[in-house]
């Protein structure tokens, strides 16, 4: 029986010889055979029955095998060249033949995650078996082309399909998965569907901007917004000279290439505006979105619509088509014209216009100077959702207190004369029950409320008083009450189509209880038991990196140790009132919160659609909403407008506040003086040093005692009062206080495992910057005989993939 020594097994295999579809008592074990195990990086595969251990496809035929250990090769996997020279998609280096353990690597031309591949290691270059050998790059039969977008050729890859989900095409923001055929670069791993390589790079004329050559661009248009819609789908074409820009689908409808469209002269702009029919207003964000110059409200969904191209000035067409003159019973003695903007008014004027800071058209009487809104000149009776019974509107101006909300008003507004209700033009448009992130229930419209105690409560957005005699949102069940304005604020309100249907109260749990005291949890490959005894001095909980005190479980095969807090009280899936979203705990090597800024190990809550990973520190401080600081008289709350400094260390908290709601206190902090610990120890003191909020002593003798530079007295440090040292946080704790350092873990630009590290003497040189690595996290190659070390700083500043790693839990 013939057999060989092949390169990726250490025993004999043996040729055999297997019939189609029979399959015999075979059993091959194989790390590639798609089998998905629990963990994010990386895969124990355990093999299907009669498949191929390099190309993962079915046995059939001839095969070579290892009885012993279930390895199966096709004989013409087995037989393939080890070495390939003068490749023609890599000619630069020999590519050697590899079977890896793990499904690590991808083809640099289709992404399929492979294990049987060529790679040349120095330009860490891959390709998967049918790449490699496919007729078309062999013979060089294959198309190049020099796109605009890229420093190389890119070749055309006309029937082998694109392997992975997660990639989309530069040039259209599409998914590139399954297409076929398409352009890449297999250098750089750039790729490119071939109907977006293959526009044309220059419009000369187009309707909308005939004045100079519109060009084809491909690059970061994130500051920039497409003339018409608003976004941008990928590729844009562009004017730089007039910073106009078009997206593709727009520079290509088929209502612009052929002019068919009917132009407006409107007063209120200098330019002929053009009527869109078919095309909606894409964009919604803050920084982005279109608003009607007559109505100021969104143009997001709208269409049709006019808008001129050149200046992104947009009307809503029933605003554009709005009659110059009116005569309306709220001002019967003139006629009132139609302005594109409110006339000035006197300094604090408390009129309606003023106290919004309305822009937009109005009504004007010149001789009264009587003015309202053009939106409430065809006021007519109408229903609410928010009331039973029609209300109509009040021929007139007069000053009020809204019923629906509570707030004044001085303009024209609608009244129920079955309820005797007055209330706002604007507030008719208010929905019956609404969605808030701040809450998981629904909360509901109430005109008032019947309550035993003073008839007034705190809203549990703001935390001002709100006045249960007019009108609020609540959830009765949970006595949760919220203002009108509160609750309805853009940041907070759950859009209609974006509601999700996830329960908020759905228990996710994060582990399996095996039996009383033994888990399974979902960060360790092992079980982990429950254990009441104490720990070493200095243990900490892998999951919140802080010094384990309490019952805590442990592996009793690994150092691995979490405390009960983080296994009990953080499940795997949680809806967080900060986002809309569902997130989802994750044990990472290291991540950067996007809240608290501070490097971390450990778990933390990721959440895909808002691309943030939140610490459980910051998860903890975050589900009380309000926070008690020890020595402080009053109690903060998380103010989402808040923009001011943060006390703590007079960095501004940009939007992120937890303030005092007294306004005599001044009291600010942001997340990371929140999450600062109590206590910590220097290397170089007995004691504990406790975290303080002031230090009374005389300016000259407040300094660092670690540093010996100067502290603000205001500002937060730590003390020990048993030998008198004072230090600011950042020496005490360094930079990144809840980083474990010394764990291995896989990266994708380096073969090796690398292990985060802080070295105070005699430190090697970075790879990237030539400074020594001294008294920083710097990640360091864990093979004694590799140089490969960057400041952690260096490392992701570098363009590295540096959000986060995800730890290896099988």
């Amino acid at each position: 029986m013939k057999s060989i020594d092949h390169f990726s097994h250490p025993h004999p295999l043996v040729l055999v010889d297997q019939e189609p579809g029979d399959q015999g008592s075979r059993k091959g074990f194989c790390s590639g055979c798609n089998q998905a195990v629990e963990g994010y990086c990386y895969e124990c595969r355990k093999a299907a029955e009669g498949y191929c251990s390099g190309c993962e496809e079915e046995l059939e035929g001839s095969s070579y095998g290892c009885g012993e250990c279930g390895f199966f090769l096709h004989k013409k996997c087995a037989e393939l060249q080890r070495v390939i020279i003068n490749h023609p998609l890599h000619s630069e280096h020999p590519l050697t033949l590899h079977l890896e353990d793990y499904a690590h690597n991808s083809c640099n031309v289709c992404r399929k995650v492979i294990r049987f591949f060529y790679r040349c290691k120095s330009c860490d270059f891959d390709l998967d078996l049918r790449c490699a050998m496919h007729p078309q790059f062999v013979a060089q039969e294959f198309q190049k082309l020099q796109h605009f977008s890229h420093d190389h050729p890119l070749i055309l890859v006309e029937d082998i399909e694109f392997q992975t989900k997660h990639k989309v095409c530069p040039g259209c923001r599409e998914p590139m998965y399954k297409s076929s055929p398409f352009y890449c670069c297999p250098k750089c791993i750039f790729h490119l569907h071939k109907k977006c390589a293959e526009l044309q790079r220059e419009i000369i004329n187009h309707p909308l901007h005939f004045e100079h050559p519109l060009t084809l661009r491909l690059e970061d248009y994130a500051h920039k917004s497409c003339n018409v819609c608003g976004i941008f789908t990928g590729s844009f074409y562009g004017c730089d000279s007039c910073a106009f820009d078009l997206d593709l689908r727009c520079a290509m409808h088929p209502q612009f290439v052929a002019q068919e469209f009917q132009k407006l002269q409107h007063f209120s702009h200098h330019h002929p505006l053009i009527l869109v029919e078919d095309i909606e207003i894409q964009t919604k964000s803050q920084s982005k979105r279109k608003v009607c110059s007559g109505c100021s409200e969104s143009m997001y969904k709208s269409s049709p619509f006019y808008f001129c191209p050149n200046c992104k000035f947009h009307l809503h067409k029933k605003c554009a088509e709005l009659p110059p003159e009116i005569n309306h019973p709220a001002h019967r003695k003139h006629p009132l014209k139609l302005l594109a903007e409110p006339p000035p008014h006197q300094e604090k004027c408390s009129c309606h216009l003023c106290t919004k800071s309305y822009e937009g058209f109005v009504y004007y009487c010149s001789v009264c100077e009587f003015d309202f809104r053009a939106a409430d000149a065809f006021l007519h009776t109408i229903t609410a959702e928010i009331h039973e019974h029609p209300l109509n509107p009040i021929s007139g101006t007069i000053s009020f207190v809204c019923n629906a909300c509570g707030t004044d008003g001085s303009h024209v507004c609608l009244t129920c004369g079955e309820c005797s209700l007055i209330i706002h033009t604007d507030c008719t448009s208010l929905r019956r029950t609404i969605k808030t992130i701040r809450h998981p229930h629904r909360l509901s419209h109430i005109y008032f409320f019947q309550d035993e105690e003073a008839g007034k409560r705190e809203c549990n957005i703001c935390h001002d008083d709100i006045n249960l005699g007019y009108g609020s949102y609540c959830c009765s069940d949970c006595k949760y009450f919220a203002h009108v304005n509160c609750a309805i604020d853009k940041d907070l309100l759950e859009d209609e189509e974006s509601e999700s249907s996830d329960d908020w109260t759905a228990i996710f749990p994060a582990f399996q209880e095996i039996k009383p005291g033994e888990i399974k949890h979902f960060s360790h490959k092992h079980n982990l038991l429950l254990s009441d005894d104490g720990v070493e001095d200095g243990q900490s909980c892998e999951g919140c990196m802080r010094s384990i005190s309490t019952s805590f479980y442990y592996c009793a095969q690994c150092n691995f140790f979490l405390c009960k807090c983080c296994v009990h009280e953080f499940p795997k899936k949680v809806r967080h009132w900060t986002c809309r979203h569902l997130r989802e705990l994750l044990f990472y090597s290291i991540f950067n919160c996007d809240y608290c800024e501070f490097w971390s190990t450990g778990f933390g809550y990721n959440c895909n659609a808002c691309n943030k990973i939140m610490c459980i520190r910051c998860h903890e401080i975050l589900d009380t909403r309000i926070v008690n600081i020890e020595g402080q008289e009053h109690s903060l709350f998380f103010d989402h407008k808040y923009e001011e400094k943060c006390n703590g260390c007079d960095d501004y908290c940009g939007q992120r506040g937890f303030r005092c709601k007294d306004k005599k206190c001044n009291l600010t902090l942001n997340y990371r003086c929140l999450v600062l610990p109590k206590t910590a120890r220097y290397k170089y003191d007995e004691h504990a040093l406790k975290l303080t909020h002031r230090d009374d002593h005389d300016l000259s003798q407040c300094y660092c005692d670690i540093c010996e530079e100067n502290r603000d007295p205001k500002q937060w440090f730590y003390h020990c009062a048993d030998c008198d040292v004072s230090a600011h946080p950042n020496c005490v704790l360094w930079k990144s206080p809840f980083v474990k350092l010394g764990k291995p873990f896989p990266i994708d630009d380096h073969e090796h495992p690398v292990t985060l590290v802080k070295i105070d003497f005699y430190p090697p040189k970075c790879n990237y910057c030539g400074k020594p690595c001294r008294d920083d996290l710097s990640i360091q190659c864990t093979e004694p005989d590799c140089t490969y070390i960057f400041h952690w700083e260096c490392y992701w500043k570098d363009g590295y993939d540096w959000k986060w790693y995800l730890l290896h839990t099988d």
